[in-house]
């Protein structure tokens, strides 16, 4: 499946800059973090948890609280 994520240039760049520094495509760490937060196929327990945490640390985390909107 495919997703489209709405990043600048400048990120996008820095972004792959990081990746090909672990000689990995930035497909391949989305998808990684996706499976960590999501729980299915993740990387291990503490892959989830600290994908879980740092969701819970971002803007969205609080402005869409379950129950709330933004």
């Amino acid at each position: 499946m495919r997703v489209n994520v709405d990043i600048t240039q400048e990120q996008y760049a820095a972004f792959r800059e990081f990746a090909r520094s672990y000689n990995v495509s930035v497909s391949d760490i989305l998808s990684s973090f996706v499976a960590d937060l999501s729980g299915v196929r993740s990387n291990g327990s503490d892959e989830r948890l600290f994908a879980r945490e740092y969701f819970q640390r971002t803007d969205l985390s609080w402005m869409y609280r379950k129950g709330r909107s933004k």
